[in-house]
């Protein structure tokens, strides 16, 4: 398939889907859970938001990326609410109202975070004399059109044809997560010839900061006196990432091919340390 056809349709139609099946295992009750708890709910928003891009602006560095490729992560980074976290959190034994929470809450406030921040990182790695620009308007209208509509519009279809939502709950939520990783395939076939160069550089990298990720997220909701499921619950929230929003603003907004390599592999490398992690929880258990 054609890289442009990948990025400019393809990836568009399925974070489309994606989001609009997310929606539709969302209710308003799940909002309520912020004002029912809004310790864990803050901690996690917090956790997701705030301390995984500060981790991934501290720790990248010390791998000394191209400029292209730490902004890739960077955007990476502040693209929270992963697909598959919900299913995660679930296998964990953790809150799965708690998980569900915080990706319906994130996906209303990263059509906005991120543009702001991602157009700071890249003028302050980039300089402002560089081509690469992140337009706030483009990409806030992008971010809405694609996660915040269809995560609306799922919720509307769940609200007046609920027995339809929970009777093709799997399809619903699966049939968009093989798209997602046919797209994924797509971009790994473009650059073929240029993998091995790509996972020597941003593997690591990617692996390391999904186990800090996983890591600091359940240290940090233990901190703040969360109990151990919630705390279970943020950690994965924090390690799983968005790489379907993150490869939209890469591949389309700034039509950039080298950024996509980050989210592409930490797209893949982030559930290394999470089974890990299941493994150890159920062999502890």
């Amino acid at each position: 398939m054609n890289s442009d056809i990948i990025l400019a349709i393809a990836l568009p139609v399925t974070l489309f889907c994606i989001m609009l099946s997310m929606g539709t295992s969302l209710t308003l009750n799940n909002f309520k859970l912020l004002l029912q708890t809004p310790g864990s709910v803050i901690t996690g928003l917090a956790s997701q938001l705030l301390l995984l891009p500060v981790l991934a602006y501290a720790m990248l560095p010390l791998f000394k990326l191209p400029p292209e490729i730490f902004i890739g992560f960077m955007i990476l980074a502040l693209s929270p609410g992963g697909t598959t976290s919900n299913m995660f959190a679930y296998l964990a034994k953790g809150n799965l109202a708690l998980s569900v929470s915080l990706t319906a809450i994130a996906s209303l406030i990263t059509p906005l975070s991120i543009p702001l921040i991602a157009s700071w990182v890249i003028s302050s790695e980039l300089g402002n004399t560089s081509h690469i620009e992140l337009p706030f308007l483009q990409t806030l209208a992008k971010l809405v059109l694609v996660t915040l509509l269809p995560v609306m519009l799922g919720m509307l279809l769940r609200h007046f044809k609920s027995a339809f939502c929970l009777r093709n709950e799997f399809l619903l939520t699966r049939i968009p997560l093989l798209m997602l990783l046919l797209v994924i395939v797509g971009i790994i076939q473009q650059n073929w010839q240029q993998l091995p160069e790509f996972i020597t550089l941003t593997g690591i990298p990617a692996l390391l900061l999904a186990s800090a990720a996983l890591a600091t997220g359940y240290l940090f909701a233990r901190s703040l006196t969360r109990n151990k499921t919630d705390s279970r619950t943020i950690a994965i929230e924090t390690a799983i990432q968005n790489g379907g929003t993150a490869i939209l603003i890469t591949g389309t907004v700034l039509n950039n091919e080298s950024m996509t390599i980050a989210p592409v592999m930490y797209g893949i490398l982030m559930l290394v340390p999470i089974f890990i992690y299941l493994a150890w929880l159920q062999r502890s258990k």
